[in-house]
């Protein structure tokens, strides 16, 4: 089962005051996605599949990755993986508990729609929708 208020691509822009590093999170339709952080120093692309459980909004998502790369970064907003350091395999799966609601973000002046996680998924807990489309390729642009 799948939460459709889950879909969608997840920027951690908006709460990233004071930090150096941001993330991504996008979930497709079909149970697909991926997960990315950046810094200065470079950063990592991970695929993934997804499930959740629970009332629309709010239950456990599941986040089963299954590939995982790290290097370096051109600029963009989610950047796009230039040379690979390393790659392989991923097994890591997590359960967290979820929300989804419209909440303004630190410093901001209009509310976002906001995934919030119990447990951090790419260094944040927070996550505001940039779009419910999700482009088939992912970051590493595979």
């Amino acid at each position: 089962m799948r939460d459709e208020n889950l879909v969608g691509r997840w920027d951690t822009g908006p709460y990233d005051y004071g930090v150096m590093e941001s993330g991504w999170l996008a979930l497709r339709g079909d149970g697909t996605g991926w997960s990315a952080w950046a810094n200065v120093g470079g950063g990592s692309v991970s695929r993934l599949t997804w499930s959740s459980c629970g009332d629309a909004g709010t239950g456990v998502l599941e986040l089963r990755y299954t590939w995982t790369a790290t290097g370096d970064w051109s600029p963009g907003t989610p950047p796009t993986l230039t040379r690979v350091d390393e790659e392989g395999p991923d097994d890591t799966v997590l359960c967290t508990r979820y929300t989804v609601s419209v909440r303004t973000p630190p410093l901001a002046q209009a509310p976002a729609t906001t995934l919030h996680l119990a447990k951090a998924v790419e260094c944040a807990h927070d996550f505001a929708l940039v779009t419910r489309e999700v482009e088939p390729s992912d970051p590493a642009g595979r």
